[in-house]
This record gives C-alpha cells, sequence and structure tokens, in this order.
C-alpha cells in the first residue's frame, strides 16, 4: 500500500468523472427549476380558473308564499318561521311586519299579553308597538312593513324586498 493514502482519508470511487459530477448536478438543478416553473404556472392558471367563476353566495328566496287567506283568521298575528316576518291580520286589512330589530338585527320576541307594547328585543331591550312603532330602547327606526299580496291561486305572497313605507294594508 501507499503511505500516503493510509494516513489520509480514504477515497469513495463513484465511478464518475469530474465532469460526470458537474453534469449531474447541473441535471438536477434543470429539475429543481421545471418543477417551480411548472408550480407556479399551475397556481397561476389555478388562480385564474378561480376568478373566472362567479363568487355567489345564494341566499332563500325574499319572495315567499304564506298560505291561504283561511290560515290567518281576524286578530290573528302569526309568525312565519325562519323568514323574520309576523303576518297580522286585522278587520280592516292584512300586513306583514319584519320581526328584525332595526337596532342591530336581533330576532324580535312578539309579545301577546300587553296590548300598548307588540314586540320586544331580547338583546338590547328595544320595545316596539303592535304596529312597528319604536317604544323605546336602542333601536333607531321603526320596524319595516313588506309588501303583502294575493297570487291568482287566492294564497298570500310576502315580498320582504319591497318595504311598504305607507303602511298599507291588504284589505281582503
Amino acid at each position: 500500500m501507499d503511505s500516503e493514502n493510509s494516513s489520509s482519508r480514504p477515497i469513495l470511487e463513484t465511478g464518475l468523472s469530474d465532469k460526470a459530477v458537474v453534469e449531474e448536478r447541473r441535471g438536477f438543478v434543470k429539475k429543481i427549476t421545471l418543477t417551480t416553473m411548472a408550480l407556479g404556472v399551475g397556481g397561476l392558471l389555478a388562480q385564474c380558473g378561480r376568478f373566472m367563476t362567479p363568487n355567489v353566495l345564494y341566499e332563500p328566496s325574499k319572495v315567499f308564499k304564506v298560505g291561504g287567506l283561511s290560515k290567518f283568521p281576524i286578530g290573528s298575528r302569526i309568525v312565519i318561521e325562519g323568514q323574520g316576518v309576523e303576518i297580522v291580520r286585522a278587520r280592516d286589512g292584512i300586513h306583514a311586519i319584519s320581526l328584525v330589530c332595526t337596532h342591530l338585527g336581533c330576532l324580535l320576541n312578539p309579545v301577546a299579553n300587553n296590548p300598548e307594547v307588540g314586540y320586544v328585543c331580547p338583546c338590547h331591550g328595544s320595545k316596539f308597538a303592535p304596529m312597528g312603532e319604536v317604544l323605546g330602547g336602542p333601536a333607531p327606526t321603526d320596524l319595516p312593513w313588506f309588501e303583502i299580496y294575493m297570487d291568482h291561486m287566492g294564497t298570500l305572497v310576502v315580498d320582504s324586498s319591497i318595504v311598504n313605507h305607507k303602511r298599507t294594508k291588504l284589505v281582503v
């Protein structure tokens, strides 16, 4: 054995010349670069595809049927579950009133045993008259009335996208 090799570290033979090692490194760097570029272009295309699709939140319809006139006897106040609306029928007509507090949007509780107070907000204590006027609390405005009409089949339909500013009742 050689005395020079025995005192230094052993040399590992790879079977490749220095030029082959450099070529192998270049190939590795090319693969990493191409992979990174492909991932970048793929991400860009995915974002472009996402941009092209509409970003829509599907909400329930603001127009809904509440039933026939026989479901609402004179003097009744019936809450329509899931819609935030109460249908009130009196001798002079029928109207739909919102049950959403005008302060912060809490759902109001109808009060049945007090003729002066019609609705109370459980969150912040606003009080409303049976016709929706503010009686007290932090609510800034009266409760809105919604448009109500009868379709060709005799079913009452409420359109909560149209506020009845004149507070007119449907005469039936």
